[in-house]
């Protein structure tokens, strides 16, 4: 693990990795190039070394070079969110997997992809890396990748890198959700319909996208839901999320990323079918009101 001290990116970061053996002669070094891509953040830097027949490693000396000038792009890489990593063993290999979003408003091909892991005293005991073909704009993508380590692994993370040919993105089309969610569409819009059936009007204004907010204040759309008759209605199940590159948001000239969900509730003791838009900005899930509420609440 590698700290960028610095506020800048795309220096050329440099490790020559000696393997040793209990007598401390080098068996084998293996170097490997890697790039700062995220300011003042921990970049993982890995590589594999084989062996002769017969020849046992007993410690790994890493020595480090950082230069200013390379070939790297100097326009800092976002980080993107993944779900916690999940570990299988099969056929005597580990292997982790995680659900990798792409916040941008343009597709990552081969984004650079290392996992760390540790065992449950928390040291480094391997990891792996991959570069999954596309990870589509606005949406999600299942990444697994093959793990080396010694012993055993309680704990992975997984760090997402930039592609080689990653040159920054146009603002105008990036949405500002570069932060990593807090929990999942699912259980925003769950949230919700509870706040729904309790008329908790406040809660709900909280996590309104913040585009709406513009338009319709807290004391209006309080006023508004109140002046309304509100069903009875109570969770029941998500069935579905389905991510959207661009959706348009109601009232609006603004199109961003969103999770369609598609959830059951009960009303009156009949099971529905529910759905919600929802947007991620900074981390957090928000909803979005139709145009006819927008029209209502606003008078």
């Amino acid at each position: 693990m590698v700290h960028n001290n610095s506020k800048y990116v795309g220096q050329t970061v440099t490790v020559n990795f000696n393997v040793l053996d209990q007598a401390g002669a080098i068996l084998k070094s293996e170097s490997q190039v890697e790039a700062f891509d995220r300011p003042e953040a921990d970049h993982i830097i890995g590589t594999q070394v084989s062996l002769n027949p017969g020849e046992k490693a007993a410690k790994v000396e890493a020595t480090l070079d950082v230069a200013a000038e390379g070939t790297f792009s100097d326009k800092p890489f976002p980080t993107l969110p993944t779900t916690d990593v999940s570990l299988t063993k099969e056929f005597g290999a580990h292997k982790a997997s995680f659900v990798l979003s792409n916040t941008l408003g343009q597709p990552l091909k081969s984004p650079r992809i290392n996992v760390l892991c540790r065992d449950a005293a928390t040291k480094i005991v391997g990891g792996g890396s991959t570069y999954p073909d596309l990870v589509p704009a606005g949406g999600k993508s299942k990444v697994e990748a093959n793990l080396l380590v010694s012993g055993t692994p309680k704990t992975c993370e997984a760090f997402v890198g930039a592609p080689s040919d990653w040159d920054g993105t146009d603002a105008a089309t990036t949405p500002p959700t570069s932060a990593a969610p807090k929990g999942t569409a699912e259980a925003a819009f769950k949230t919700w319909v509870q706040q729904l059936g309790k008329k908790d009007w406040k809660g709900q204004y909280q996590t309104l996208v913040s585009a709406q907010k513009k338009l319709v204040s807290q004391s209006k759309y309080v006023a508004c839901r109140n002046s309304e008759t509100t069903p009875e209605i109570t969770w029941v199940k998500a069935l579905s999320a389905v991510n959207e590159a661009k959706s348009p948001i109601p009232g609006t000239k603004l199109s961003m990323p969103a999770t369609v969900v598609k959830a059951q509730v009960s009303s009156g003791g009949i099971k529905v079918p529910v759905d919600a838009h929802m947007f991620l900005e900074d981390g957090v899930w928000k909803w979005s009101m139709t145009q006819e509420n927008i029209s209502n609440c606003r008078g």
